[in-house]
């Protein structure tokens, strides 16, 4: 069941006898104030041949990275050592297609996405939301982006076009191609100590000196905070989730939820998946459960648990006892899982992007 937030609004009205409003003085008086507002509003928004969006427009609260040099997570590693943290979180994308190509990338983001909210280039298009708890990326479309502000909690950048688009869903809210959708990248968050060991081929910026490492600031920007709109109160606001989107629907995983289970198997309109918990980075990721089955209780299909001694690959399934590790790749020689679309992010901000969104557990 959705959560309309504006009906969250202790309206004075709400349960008022409408046939009695001429003995209420004060309500009236507050019904003409709004509707004076309202009309304020839409003759400001026709007046400047544009539709009403509401951003906080703030184009020059974070600078963007556009088109840094290319690297490799073994030689980046050995140019910073010093400064690069085993436990540094990196926002990591998994077989990229470039000249012909599949490669992975890994970046740094107290090294980059800290400073630069947004980075655009050939590999994607890779957001920062710090307040809103995400990180993740889209397939670039041939046009530079750039960081823009923020609606209802989430971070929103532009395009060269003019376009706005959610840096959390990459719907496009405002411009030529509103309507359209950024295709997502397949991205998750990790730890650079982990990545840089397991996959050290993978692409990586080239760290020069001017990329300092840059640790968040204790409180939340402020601008950031003041375009929420009222949380959905099924979950506590800052509750972080692993949020989902099969093209039709959404669903938030609690992360307390998922690290308990390590392994989940969920289906929704018929369409299985498995929702995967790596501890050692505090990783979650969403995965189509393979071969059209289920593996849920009761289904003669692919059941994943979690095998303790496997190492950087401990989801296994029960029947082949082949292993994959949090990427969705086989240890075994067994096929890639394929990803879904799907988020590490902060309850509120998911909310407000899917506002019918559903929670599993409840």
């Amino acid at each position: 069941m959705g959560y309309n937030p504006k009906a969250d609004l202790t309206w004075p009205w709400r349960n008022c006898n409408l046939s009695a409003m001429v003995i209420c003085p004060n309500v009236l008086a507050m019904i003409i104030r709004c509707v004076f507002i309202t009309a304020l509003c839409l003759s400001a928004g026709l007046a400047s041949g544009t539709e009403t969006l509401d951003v906080l427009v703030k184009p020059d609260a974070f600078e963007t990275l556009l088109h840094p040099n290319c690297s490799h997570c073994q030689i980046e590693n050995v140019r910073r050592k010093d400064e690069l943290r085993s436990d540094d979180r990196v926002l990591c994308w998994l077989q990229v297609q470039a000249d012909g190509y599949v490669n992975d990338g890994a970046i740094p983001i107290r090294f980059f996405l800290n400073k630069y909210r947004v980075l655009s280039d050939g590999w994607g298009v890779f957001a920062n939301d710090a307040e809103a708890g995400y990180a993740r990326g889209f397939i670039p479309d041939g046009q530079p982006f750039k960081f823009h502000g923020w609606r209802n909690g989430v971070m929103v950048m532009k395009s060269k076009d003019g376009t706005i688009y959610s840096c959390l869903t990459g719907i496009a809210l405002e411009g030529p191609r509103k309507g359209s959708h950024l295709q997502p990248e397949a991205t998750l968050l990790s730890d650079w100590g982990f990545w840089q060991k397991r996959y050290p081929a993978s692409v990586a910026y080239f760290m020069y000196d001017k990329y300092k490492p840059v640790d968040l600031p204790d409180a939340p920007n402020e601008d950031s905070v003041k375009s929420r709109i009222p949380a959905d109160p099924r979950l506590p606001a800052e509750t972080m989730v692993l949020g989902v989107w099969d093209g039709k629907q959404a669903r938030a995983y609690p992360l307390d939820v998922v690290e308990k289970a390590g392994v989940i198997h969920d289906s929704t309109n018929g369409q299985p998946r498995i929702i995967l918990w790596y501890g050692p980075t505090r990783t979650a990721a969403a995965y189509h459960q393979p071969w059209g089955t289920s593996g849920i209780k009761g289904d003669a299909g692919w059941i994943f648990h979690i095998d303790p001694k496997a190492g950087a690959a401990p989801f296994t399934d029960e029947r082949t006892a082949q292993h994959w590790d949090i990427t969705g790749r086989s240890a075994d020689g067994g096929p890639h899982l394929i990803w879904m679309d799907s988020v590490q992010v902060k309850w509120f901000a998911w909310a407000a992007e899917h506002p019918q969104t559903s929670i599993f557990g409840k």
